[in-house]
């Protein structure tokens, strides 16, 4: 997952009653949403299952149990039955918060969660957050009873098999209230206020219950307890259907609807998946190649270039020949495309450019940060002119900074906009 996407702001606390549910803000679209999302237990169990999600490593071979490798197969074959899942471990640093480590994501967004309680009149706290595989196999080792089948089940009821608690992936919590711990803390006003509405309070701040009533072969059995981050934006996602008007489900509050939505009828990009168009992640050099040649048709090129890092068959490769032929770029040295680089805001600015033919404005841009011996300075001069782009402040550019998927797809539709009334200019 993308680590700047999920990072929330405190409900107002002047507007929380106390065991009600915050009210919406104009402030958080994204929070916004997520809180007034209405999700069943099963897609609440999905939502962590199926959330892309930052800073974790690929599965690997299951970790040891027992010491005794058969009997750790049949304890994870009963295991799976039940529905538990193999989990992830963290790839990088986690943050310490209220004693427990967390995911630095979850973090934050545990200390906002516990904030707005504190305003609406509860106090929680952190039983446990981050536990390794090797912690879980002491817990399962200090609670067994046997080795049976039944007893295997029996212990699967409460504690998840080594390698496949949810609290390995650093994004769940066991939380409480005052001295009210496990199936206690339900009947505190605490959890009254947290799951009121549906868990609005703890959707709001991209949490969800881990193991909600109401779910078969959950894993172990419902847990109020326990809650899992998923960030606001993957609780908008659960169960999301996509319209001509919001084509992606991560659009929540982007000032680039209209355009991705433009982007995607036009048939130049199907998101980062099926249902995500990550508008806040940076594009790269091929990628943006091949946007704007399928802009332009996908006109077929077999013009020879000279670019060690461009071979046939990637997905780029007759858009970087036919930007070569069409006198696009010449690319970052004579014998390489960079494809995978990022793209930078003068970069495109420039492609464009070139592709209208390299008009020249009737009045030079007044950016302080491009100077006038820039390659990109008349490009930019026109792409103002043009109404392809105002700068991000009115004085500044940013030509060196990353383009955005988002930021791209207005470029492109503005230009598209302005070839369409001025064809004659374009080549």
């Amino acid at each position: 997952m993308r680590t700047s996407r999920f990072f929330l702001a405190v409900v107002c606390a002047a507007a929380v009653l106390l065991s009600g549910v915050a009210p919406a803000t104009a402030a958080d679209p994204v929070a916004d949403a997520a809180r007034d999302k209405q999700l069943t237990p099963t897609e609440m169990v999905a939502g962590f299952d199926n959330a892309i999600l930052d800073n974790l490593a690929e599965v690997a071979d299951p970790p040891p149990i027992t010491g005794n490798a058969a009997l750790d197969e049949r304890i994870r074959a009963l295991a799976v039955m039940r529905g538990y899942q193999r989990r992830s471990e963290p790839s990088g640093p986690l943050v310490v918060v209220d004693g427990r480590s967390l995911q630095p994501e979850a973090a934050g967004a545990w200390e906002a969660l516990q904030a707005s309680a504190a305003a609406a009149g509860h106090s929680i706290s952190l039983t446990s957050g981050y536990r390794s595989a090797t912690s879980q196999a002491s817990i399962w080792n200090s609670r067994s009873t046997g080795t049976s089948d039944a007893a295997i089940d029996t212990l699967l009821q409460t504690v998840a098999a080594p390698g496949y608690s949810k609290h390995h992936t650093g994004y769940a919590i066991d939380v409480r209230s005052g001295s009210a711990v496990l199936d206690a803390f339900g009947n505190t006003p605490a959890y009254a206020w947290l799951s009121a509405d549906n868990f609005a309070n703890a959707k709001a701040h991209g949490w969800l219950p881990s193991y909600p009533d109401g779910v078969e072969n959950l894993g172990p059995n419902p847990e109020v307890w326990e809650f899992v981050w998923v960030g606001p934006t993957n609780i908008i996602c659960i169960s999301f259907v996509a319209t001509t008007e919001v084509p992606f489900c991560d659009l929540t509050g982007s000032s680039f609807v209209a355009d991705i939505a433009w982007l995607a009828e036009s048939g130049i990009t199907a998101g980062c998946n099926e249902i995500w168009f990550c508008p806040n992640d940076n594009v790269t050099r091929g990628e943006a190649g091949t946007f704007l040649w399928r802009l332009f048709g996908q006109q077929a090129s077999s013009f020879a270039i000279d670019f060690d890092d461009v071979g046939d068959g990637r997905f780029y490769s007759t858009a970087v020949r036919w930007m070569v032929e069409n006198e696009i770029t010449t690319g970052t040295t004579a014998t390489t495309f960079s494809p995978y680089d990022v793209l930078t805001r003068e970069q495109f600015v420039t492609f464009l450019w070139r592709a209208a033919g390299k008009p020249m404005a009737a009045t030079p841009h007044t950016f302080i940060d491009v100077s006038p011996g820039s390659f990109a300075n008349d490009a930019i001069s026109w792409a103002v002119e043009a109404g392809i782009t105002s700068g991000t402040s009115d004085t500044e550019f940013s030509p060196g900074g990353a383009a955005t998927r988002g930021q791209l797809s207005a470029f492109l539709r503005r230009f598209d906009t302005w070839r369409n009334l001025a064809p004659a200019s374009v080549s």
